[in-house]
């Protein structure tokens, strides 16, 4: 019955894949006649997070001409489903990006290369992510500018972007672990001031992936245009080459190009472009224009615990909803139901050493990767084939969840440094996992704390308990112990697709690339503004945190230092901006 169950998942898998290729190559086609100007007031590089709310600003609040270069193509509406998220990565929609091989990760995977799925459509990762909105702790972003914002000021800055340019709402539908999860962690002791499980806020609308790029017209977009090189003269960012489709544009900005590319893609291009360490640069006989730390100081929310969690029947979300005809109703007509589910329905924040700031954070997934039967998430991981053999596959008769803890402030640091002057070959990505070893410790103890969690009374009484299988490679240690753990985890790692900080923010352009007003040290009208900005994670999913850095960057250098621009308000100013444009016309 399994294998049947398997095999019918395993066609609609297939048969969503090929619909992805039919929708990618159909977009590709579409947008083959882009017009793209010579000249705009702004260059958006990138239509993710960041990106698309700056558009979106800049469209509704001002009279500027701009323009977003996104590298990617356009969705569709069926990819709006949150269930089926999963199923555009290592998609045409996808980067496709790994690690280099790794030291001390990434063992149980190819090559020992871990996947790093970043998001090339328009909307970028927030197409592909599990919706998580998550604030964090407010005493970091005001580190992060040098006491220049207060923490109200920053809370003022979430407020606008969460009732303005996001739709944020409640879990609709969730399974009986996401209640169990919050029941065990009051069973264990943890209140609102040493730990916190909560049920998810989510990034939905009406059931549907809300992006900030759902704002913005697609007029403003041009997709399949690969930004190589922006073209600065006497440390002036005055426009960018674009390729597309074998052809190259050259396009120029008056007031300022904004790189938003993200993590990986941002201090690609500016090394691209002749700013980055001096000795990259150099080995590819690239002229330095700006020698900054471009592409350095690169973290990443480090997990592990994938399926640890197992029950003898399935709950009600499982990998067969999308099989019902009346989930599929009550999706479409109700916006309701499993169709749904964001993949993470808790998340909680605990610490380690018992202090008010947390050092973990917990993602609750009702579905774990062993439920499609290796049709789909095996491949996304990378993991070898013995791997899934001797150890996914004899779970197939259970149901399978996890509860993964993550390493909030991780201590490891990698670069991202590109390889080849060709703007098509994929950077190198090393991040470095557990080279410091308090990471490691921090994620044993994240481990230790699953356990408890799934030996509680509230996961018993919904029919939980531990995977007690060996992982393969550890099978020398003791179950559990604190050996088995290091190695369980050093092989079974996991990203959370939380990059940050190759572009980071501070005040000296010896140790950071941009200063606190999001501009390039060293160069005029070149901004960077996504997740690559920030100098460390912030406590949580970083989607929230990058949507206030782009509503932040909007007031501080566009909406404050133009007084050449006619700005629309209220109902009561729009008289005004009309005359006021025709004028400036």
């Amino acid at each position: 019955m399994n294998n049947f169950l398997f095999l019918i998942i395993s066609v609609c898998v297939n048969s969503f894949t090929l619909f992805i290729f039919i929708v990618y190559y159909g977009n590709l086609i579409g947008s083959y006649n882009d017009k793209i100007n010579q000249e705009y007031d702004y260059i958006i590089v990138g239509s993710g997070t960041a990106g698309s709310l700056i558009a979106h600003r800049l469209a509704t609040e001002t009279n500027f001409t701009f323009i977003v270069l996104e590298a990617g193509s356009q969705g569709n509406l069926l990819f709006e489903i949150p269930v089926l998220g999963p199923l555009l990565h290592g998609s045409p929609y996808d980067w496709q990006y790994e690690t280099v091989p790794q030291d001390n990760a990434c063992l149980a995977m190819k090559n020992r290369k871990c996947k790093l799925i970043q998001g090339k459509i328009v909307g970028g990762s927030s197409k592909l992510n599990n919706m998580v909105h998550v604030r964090g702790n407010m005493s970091h972003y005001v580190n992060w500018f040098h006491q220049e914002h207060s923490e109200e000021y920053i809370k003022k800055q979430f407020e606008l972007v969460e009732k303005q340019f996001l739709h944020i709402d409640n879990v609709l539908y969730k399974s009986e672990l996401a209640d169990a999860i919050i029941k065990a962690a009051i069973e264990l002791g943890y209140g609102t001031d040493n730990g916190k499980f909560t049920n998810s806020r989510l990034c939905q609308y009406k059931g549907k992936r809300w992006s900030t790029s759902d704002n913005v017209d697609s007029k403003h977009i041009v997709t399949n245009a690969l930004v190589s090189k922006i073209l600065i003269k006497q440390n002036v960012a005055h426009g960018v080459k674009v390729l597309k489709f074998g052809k190259e544009i050259e396009c120029y900005a008056r007031k300022g190009v904004i790189v938003s590319s993200g993590t990986y893609n941002s201090p690609k291009l500016l090394q691209l472009s002749g700013i980055g360490p001096k000795s990259l640069l150099n080995l590819l006989d690239i002229p330095t224009l700006q020698e900054l730390p471009v592409g350095e100081n690169l973290q990443e929310h480090v997990a592990t615990g994938l399926d640890l969690l197992l029950f003898n029947s399935s709950l009600r979300v499982n990998a067969l909803n999308v099989l019902n005809l009346m989930n599929v109703y009550e999706y479409f007509i109700n916006g309701q139901g499993p169709f749904t589910s964001p993949g993470c329905e808790a998340v909680g924040f605990l610490s380690t050493k018992g202090e008010t700031e947390p050092d973990l954070q917990f993602m609750v997934l009702p579905v774990g990767i062993a439920s499609d039967g290796g049709s789909h998430l095996m491949k996304l991981l990378g993991l070898k084939d013995e791997i899934w053999d001797s150890y996914f596959t004899k779970l197939s008769d259970k149901h399978t969840a996890s509860i993964l803890p993550i390493v909030l402030h991780p201590k490891s640091k990698g670069n991202v440094y590109i390889n080849s002057r060709d703007p098509n070959t994929p950077p190198l990505i090393d991040p470095k996992y557990f080279e410091e070893k308090e990471d490691l410790d921090v994620l044993r103890n994240g481990v230790k704390k699953v356990l408890k969690f799934i030996k509680t009374q509230a996961i018993q009484n919904t029919g939980g308990f531990v995977n007690n299988l060996p992982f393969p490679g550890c099978e020398t240690y003791v179950l559990f112990s604190d050996d088995y753990l290091d190695c369980y985890i050093r092989h079974l790692t996991l990203t959370s697709y939380h990059p940050v900080g190759t572009c980071s923010m501070g005040l000296s352009s010896s140790n950071s690339v941009v200063d606190t007003s999001f501009r390039v040290h060293g160069v005029k009208r070149l901004y960077v503004v996504d997740g690559s900005v920030l100098p460390t994670l912030p406590s949580g999913n970083i989607n929230a945190a990058i949507a206030m850095m782009a509503s932040l960057f909007f007031d501080k250098n566009i909406k404050s230092k133009n007084n050449d621009v006619c700005y629309r308000g209220d109902i009561i100013y729009e008289y005004i901006y009309d005359v006021c444009l025709l004028v400036k016309l």
